[in-house]
């Protein structure tokens, strides 16, 4: 079989500095993506308004499906999952009983297309209406697709949890819509190795690589040709219509929606700016000056979520510093560190170590 390609370069997420960041509202998600946590907790005797209450979250946050609970809310959460339960691959017992009737309109609408493909397409189009934290992609050539997921949020410590949780969703996603003979060829997530390899291993059932630059899904092209059950031609305009609508608020904080477009096109080593102003739509001069508009420069964003991306990847996985800068689209080991140092003070290998 053909070694799968890998993806143009990539890393999950993390920004800084001066850019509209600091204006912005923290990234958020429908808590129904994690609706599963209370049933994993009960099966350790743990008590979820104990968790709730040491993690600072609301306590009222999964009586509806709609709560929207912010990322480092989430990251908390399932730290605190992780200890009390002393298990690291929390995110795995919980994305993996998730389903696509837990997303929503999301998952509504994943299904109102005629093939796997197309429906993945919107997947990744629609993402943003109900998580404003993270973003997802989809790349295919003749042999291989990846699907991939990165955190957006910059305000997190620790973001292992999350990114195993999230492919394991990704993963019960594909195996829906494809059905029960799709797996996976190759699966990477950017954090640490668990302790406890084998319930991974089993639940993927397909090569794993941990202290990756990105979190994907790799599987063979073909897939994404295959049909989906027709849809009532009523229910999709329904559910377009809601889409629609909610596209509509998520452009309302417009530097939010650029940063987290440029993150998934840093992920395909595509994030000029005649690139992010081509998949919002828009020329290049008028996105300029839409983020100026907010005391945006482009150029600083770019630097920020580089910035953010290596910080995560040097305290979540065990990638060497050359690795790291790839990921972020650096020349040389060398280039990347000069401009680490200009990020933080500190060179990669000083910040690694003291992250740990």
């Amino acid at each position: 079989m053909t070694k799968p390609m890998r993806t143009l370069g990539a890393p999950p997420k993390h920004f800084y500095v001066v850019d509209t960041s600091s204006h912005a509202a923290v990234g958020s998600a429908r808590i129904a993506a994690f609706s599963h946590l209370p049933c994993v907790l009960s099966e350790f005797g743990i008590e979820l308004c104990d968790v709730l209450e040491a993690s600072s979250v609301r306590t009222d946050i999964f009586d509806d499906p709609e709560n929207l609970i912010t990322y480092p809310d989430v990251g908390r959460l399932l730290s605190v999952c992780a200890q009390l339960a002393n298990c690291d691959y929390i995110g795995l017992l919980i994305g993996q009983r998730a389903c696509l009737a837990d997303l929503g309109i999301l998952g509504q609408a994943t299904l109102c297309h005629q093939t796997v493909g197309e429906g993945l397409k919107a997947f990744v189009e629609n993402f943003t209406v109900q998580n404003s934290a993270a973003t997802i992609g989809l790349l295919a050539d003749r042999q291989f697709a990846h699907f991939t997921y990165a955190i957006a949020e910059p305000s997190m410590v620790d973001t292992g949890h999350i990114q195993l949780a999230a492919i394991s969703v990704a993963f019960n996603i594909l195996k829906e819509l494809c059905g029960p003979g799709w797996l996976p060829s190759v699966v990477t997530v950017a954090s640490r190795t668990p302790s406890n390899l084998r319930p991974c291993q089993k639940f993927f059932r397909a090569p794993l690589r941990f202290d990756s630059g990105e979190t994907s899904l790799v599987f063979e092209s073909h897939w994404l040709d295959r049909p989906l059950p027709p849809v009532d031609p009523r229910t999709r305009r329904q559910v377009l219509e809601v889409l629609r609508t909610r596209h509509s608020a998520v452009l309302a904080d417009f530097p939010t929606a650029v940063r987290r477009i440029l993150r998934k096109q840093l992920i395909l080593g595509e994030y000029s700016m005649d690139s992010i102003a081509i998949q919002i739509g828009l020329h290049r001069r008028t996105l300029d000056r839409r983020l100026k508009r907010h005391g945006v420069l482009y150029s600083d964003m770019v630097e920020s979520v580089k910035h953010e991306v290596a910080c995560q990847l040097l305290r979540d996985t065990q990638l060497q510093i050359q690795q790291v800068a790839e990921a972020v689209r650096y020349s040389s080991a060398a280039n990347f560190s000069t401009a680490f140092r200009r990020w933080t003070g500190a060179t990669p290998s000083a910040y690694k170590r003291q992250a740990r």
